[in-house]
């Protein structure tokens, strides 16, 4: 079975001589005189040598410190009208290629993809139908230099050997929200940015407008003001090497602050270095408490058993968990199922150098050693994993061809499956 799988997988189109482009992103109507996304592909051979100060910093002992200054970082020199990485003149950042592919792909105004929507009532009483939220994500120095050596310059097939990011990555994303301040008055003076978005249909109602119309083709678009809601921050740590690798954090924006600086309203949720296997549902309810977890607001988490997560993220899961399905072929989905039985393969801590592998009841499972030989480990980073998709979406439009892309090639890079349980016993 698995053998079949991958042989479906793998099947994808070869690129031409020529230089391959990097993304297939809508393209404004002839009349549109506002706006269009300027992706940011030009990436570095090497990255600069910079300073970052949170490193002076304990995540553990002083998390809203660490996080202010990381926040400081991303938003440090960046156009917040626009978002065109390419008129900071502090630091380079970077948009990973071909997200642009498939209903929920890239806009054409500011290049949002679409995330997560806000149910009827999850905001609070006041918001009454649902809201799309979109967003836009986007690597440092370091993180587009990887990305060069992942995607290069005409070559066959991405080069998934450049992973693991090197410590010190940072990877930003921004989440805008079609909700208002008539849902949530924390949204009130947010900043806002122009997004082509989906548009209400008839069926739409109190529910958010699909993103493909009844015949499966993508839904049509509409530009719409959406008001920024979070910010996350992913950072590669070399402090969190015996859990996963990296440091997550988010911000909310909350417009209820006192000052005129919209800016300065974003207040840290909690930040996030593992899963705590240890903690399932059971002893959550009983009181328990995450412990590789540092959450501000007290019962706050918004992640599964309380753990770090935005409020514009998966409850069913938190932060760590979700990227930690990263993978190619992504033969497992990033969100944990209801049941702790199975949902406890998603709160391993992996170092994210070793694949998530197969769901439960598929292939043997999370655990299975010859399914892990199948799939390569993304670094936890669930836009290559969409890119990849994307890709290879696209390639299967030529000529056929079986490549090496999703082949496990064991490196240095690459824990062994006894190198990972005995980091994953760690505490």
């Amino acid at each position: 079975m698995r053998q079949r799988l991958l042989a479906t997988l793998f099947l994808i189109g070869s690129l031409t001589a020529e230089a391959a482009p990097l993304d297939r992103i809508e393209r404004p109507p002839g009349d549109w005189r506002g706006p269009v996304f300027e992706p940011r592909f030009d990436f570095p051979k090497t990255a600069r040598r910079e300073a970052h100060p949170w490193t002076a910093i304990s995540f553990r002992k002083d998390p809203k410190q660490y996080l202010r200054l990381l926040l400081a970082y991303a938003l440090d020199g960046q156009d917040r009208s626009d978002w065109r990485l390419a008129k900071n003149n502090v630091r380079r950042w970077y948009h990973v290629p071909w997200l642009g592919l498939d209903a929920t792909g890239r806009e054409f105004i500011h290049g949002l993809t679409r995330a997560r929507d806000f149910a009827p009532g999850e905001l609070g009483p006041a918001q009454a139908a649902c809201r799309q939220n979109w967003g836009l994500a986007f690597y440092n120095d370091l993180g587009g230099a990887v990305l060069r050596k992942i995607w290069g310059q005409g070559q066959r097939e991405p080069n998934l050997n450049a992973l693991p990011f090197p410590e010190g990555t940072v990877a930003v994303k921004l989440v805008f929200t079609e909700a208002s301040q008539a849902d949530d008055a924390k949204l009130k003076g947010a900043p806002e940015l122009l997004a082509n978005i989906h548009a209400a249909t008839a069926r739409g109602g109190l529910a958010c407008a699909p993103s493909t119309d009844a015949a499966g083709k993508p839904a049509p678009r509409t530009p719409q003001s959406l008001r920024l809601i979070q910010i996350d921050l992913a950072v590669r740590e070399n402090r969190a090497s015996y859990k996963t690798g990296w440091v997550y954090g988010s911000f909310r924006y909350d417009g209820t602050m006192a000052g005129d600086d919209p800016w300065a309203k974003l207040t840290p949720l909690g930040l996030m270095w593992g899963n705590d296997p240890q903690l399932s549902d059971a002893d959550a309810a009983a009181g328990g408490a995450p412990r590789q977890s540092i959450v501000f607001a007290a019962g706050k988490g918004f992640g599964r058993g309380g753990r770090m997560n935005g409020i514009a993220d998966e409850r069913a899961s938190a932060c760590s968990s979700c990227h930690m399905a990263a993978q190619w072929p992504t033969v497992a989905p990033m969100t944990a199922p209801g049941s702790w039985t199975e949902a406890k393969c998603w709160f391993r801590n992996l170092d994210a150098r070793y694949p998530f592998g197969f769901p439960p009841g598929v292939e043997g499972g999370c655990s299975d050693a010859a399914a892990l030989e199948s799939v390569r480990a993304l670094d936890f980073s669930l836009q290559l994993a969409v890119a990849l998709r994307n890709w290879s979406m696209e390639r299967a439009t030529a000529a056929p061809v079986a490549t090496g892309i999703g082949r496990l090639v064991r490196t240095g890079g690459t824990l062994s499956v006894g190198e990972h349980e005995s980091l994953n016993l760690k505490r």
